[in-house]
């Protein structure tokens, strides 16, 4: 234990000399019970210990973090507790009882929408994925205090989610681990009831690509479905073409679109809020993508919002959910018959059935089948090298590059879906 006539400039050192290993305490000798915890990170807490005077063993309330706190603020905390404790107080365990009795007044949903609002909203454009996957914790815990949340109730319901949906469970687990980690850093619970809890479903990575003759069944079907609306299906063919993340296509605004007026400099430009990487990404669009582009557009002429490429069904969005892409696209394949010349694909197609995400796959594998090189396959799917050059000084976009990829893909898909097959689509929408 150091005792330190501490000042500004020896709390402005520590910064630059944390401890080799371990935390260390460093008391403030001209204030009695103030204590620094410093950890090896260069983190730091301000405490105070104090004896109550019902009671012989000494108790500390934590003060402030040292980023926050000043040396002069952090003294006048002291003294301000010290009053209390000379008066009969114990800061601490009161700190503790208004604490559970606030835990025992918030229940789960309004936690829930708190760390929406105050966390999500705020720090993580994927805010709605997290969203979408408190739902089924909201609906099983909504009207319990949040405190009263045990570590078994969120094995129970991880586990009924895994038996359903494996992956679901666990994204379901990563939302509800961030949330009670904020949860109990904000002090608003005691601690988290899942703290080191392992991920309830193996997860094996993707590997789903679509073969030529899934792809004419795909596409075909989405041209003639009366289950999946314009927009869904543009925007399915969209990803196809183009490779992009589903949530950027279906987020597409008109104000990223640019020249869609055949000077074949045609380009969608995502802006860094929207993509994943956090950086802008321009994609050249074929013709292929510009026709799509401009279908959907002429949609929106006539019933649209000025604003969103492909429009939410629902009033509270302008654009299509990430989600919604998925659905739809589950029940297209759901409804493909499996007998006809192309059977077998349509039989593939429902025992494994692709995600949106993998119609992304699907072109990365298609580029490499055509030769394109690695460096370009990447540009096309905007994905950075991760070192310093990569992220911070190489910014050749290569246009060039990407165009030449992105025309090569579509004019095999061109081959693949531009001959008349309406013979393969009933009135209803099913393969025959």
């Amino acid at each position: 234990m150091a005792v330190i006539n501490m000042t500004a400039a020896f709390i402005r050192s520590l910064s630059s000399k944390p401890p080799d290993s371990g935390r260390v305490e460093y008391w403030d000798s001209q204030t009695a019970g103030l204590c620094l915890r410093v950890s090896p990170t260069g983190q730091g807490t301000w405490t105070f210990r104090y004896r109550p005077r019902e009671g012989a063993g000494f108790q500390r309330i934590t003060l402030g973090k040292l980023n926050e706190l000043t040396l002069a603020e952090a003294r006048e905390r002291v003294l301000r507790h010290r009053v209390a404790v000379s008066d009969g107080g114990d800061p601490q365990s009161e700190r503790k009882a208004r604490r559970e009795a606030a835990s025992q007044a918030l229940t789960f949903d309004g936690l829930a929408q708190r760390y929406l609002d105050e966390y999500a909203k705020p720090n993580k454009k994927s805010w709605r994925n997290d969203e979408g996957y408190l739902k089924r914790p909201r609906a099983a815990w909504g009207a319990r205090p949040a405190a009263a949340i045990a570590r078994r109730d969120v094995i129970a319901l991880l586990d009924t989610i895994r038996s359903e949906a494996p992956v679901s469970a666990n994204r379901t687990h990563t939302i509800l681990t961030t949330l009670f980690n904020w949860a109990a850093e904000g002090e608003l619970l005691e601690a988290t009831p899942i703290a080191g809890l392992k991920k309830r479903a193996k997860e094996t990575a993707k590997e789903r690509v679509l073969s030529d003759p899934e792809i004419r069944v795909l596409w075909q079907m989405l041209d003639g479905a009366e289950s999946v609306s314009d927009d869904v299906a543009d925007a399915l063919k969209l990803i196809l073409v183009l490779g992009q993340r589903p949530g950027e296509v279906a987020g597409a605004l008109q104000s990223e679109l640019i020249k869609l007026d055949g000077t074949g400099d045609a380009r969608w430009e995502i802006p860094a809020t929207r993509t994943k990487s956090g950086r802008a990404h321009v994609v050249p669009l074929p013709p292929m993508a510009v026709e799509i582009f401009e279908s959907a557009l002429n949609r929106r002429a006539i019933d649209g919002d000025g604003q969103s490429v492909f429009a939410s069904k629902f009033t509270s969005r302008k654009t299509i959910a990430r989600h919604s892409l998925s659905h739809r696209l589950s029940r297209v394949i759901q409804r493909l018959r499996l007998d006809g010349p192309y059977s077998e694909a349509c039989r593939s197609l429902q025992e494994v059935p692709p995600t949106p995400h993998d119609l992304r796959r699907t072109l990365a594998t298609g580029l490499a089948r055509l030769g394109v090189p690695r460096e370009d396959r990447k540009a096309v799917l905007a994905h950075i090298e991760g070192d310093v050059h990569g992220q911070h000084y190489d910014k050749y976009e290569r246009m060039r590059e990407k165009r030449s990829a992105l025309d090569l893909w579509t004019r095999h898909l061109r081959d693949l879906v531009g001959k008349p097959q309406s013979s393969l689509v009933s009135s209803k929408g099913e393969i025959a």
